[in-house]
């Protein structure tokens, strides 16, 4: 015949061989005590697996200590020369033994839990310092020394968390010297600030960073998180020189029109007008005045086409 173990037992064949043991020793010495006609000193001995039962399998126990309770009372009942006396005392202790049981599987629920919540709560923090899309460093404000950095400071750095722990972070990450830190030294204020991240091959990232403060304990610790801004420094740089090429497509030819006819005025001052050389001279302006035109007309087709090499702010701004 099998004997099945509840599921909230599972897995626990130690506790419940020690709490095996504990039963058969009390049974033994309860059988043994009675006989002999000692019915107070033995009992303080249940209060051993009772706790231990409560606190392991928590309502499991309360129901093993009822067990434990009815065998009790039924060896008081039956061995010996048991009185009225002995019977109520023997009642007493049960109670006792009861509510001592409720009592450690009440609080070992509510220890169980609150660790069920710290796990679930570091687990829901892990998942966010694994995935988010920003570096995140941790650094000891005393020493400046870097804690601990996410997996997304590590690909922006090129280093990994072991190569950057226990390092400062003068020099290593941050290009500003020891002893100018711009927190801890400058008393600076460092909120989504542009600033650039030293990596591995000696480049500089630019960054969009802030700093906190943080305090646990006696312990201070500045958190940097920084948001790796290379595409958006590209792109800015791709759109300045962008409208730089596309300012002197136009103003060339702004320039031609406006010195050609302050030269046509000053030919014209104290002279009857020629009409052919009015006409060649308003042609040439004509040209350029086309050129201008072309040029923006140029730019219109490269948004329409979705050239690659418009950046995406100038295109919506031409779609305007």
């Amino acid at each position: 015949m099998e004997i099945a173990i509840p599921h909230t037992w599972s897995g626990t064949p130690a506790k419940l061989a020690v709490l095996a043991i504990l039963t058969l020793f009390i049974a033994i010495l309860t059988v043994f005590s009675l006989v002999n006609n000692i019915q107070t000193v033995f009992t303080h001995l249940y209060y051993v697996p009772i706790i231990i039962a409560a606190y392991w399998f928590g309502r499991n126990g309360v129901i093993y200590t009822i067990l434990l309770s009815a065998f009790y009372f039924g060896a008081v009942s039956t061995l010996g020369s048991p009185d009225t006396q002995a019977i109520l005392a023997a009642l007493g202790r049960i109670v006792v033994f009861i509510g001592i049981s409720l009592f450690a599987a009440i609080l070992s629920i509510t220890i169980q839990r609150q660790q069920a919540e710290i796990v679930k709560t570091g687990e829901r923090f892990r998942g966010v310092w694994e995935n988010v899309q920003a570096g995140i460093i941790l650094v000891d404000a005393k020493t400046h020394t870097i804690i601990a950095a996410n997996p997304e400071a590590q690909r922006m750095t090129g280093f990994s968390e072991a190569e950057m722990t226990g390092h400062l972070c003068h020099k290593f990450i941050c290009p500003a010297e020891e002893g100018k830190c711009p927190i801890g030294d400058l008393g600076l204020k460092v909120d989504r600030a542009e600033r650039v991240l030293m990596s591995r091959d000696g480049s500089k990232v630019p960054v969009l960073k802030t700093v906190t403060e943080m305090q646990v304990g006696r312990e201070k610790y500045y958190i940097e998180n920084f948001i790796d801004m290379t595409q958006l420094k590209d792109a800015e740089n791709t759109l300045l020189a962008y409208f730089r090429e596309s300012t002197l497509r136009i103003r060339n030819p702004i320039e031609l029109v406006r010195d050609n006819l302050q030269e046509l005025k000053d030919e014209l001052k104290g002279r009857d007008a020629n009409p052919a050389y009015l006409a060649t001279s308003l042609a040439i302006q004509e040209k350029n005045m086309d050129d201008i035109l072309n040029n923006l007309q140029g730019l219109e087709q490269a948004v329409a086409e979705k050239r690659t090499e418009i950046p995406d702010a100038l295109r919506e701004y031409l779609k305007r």
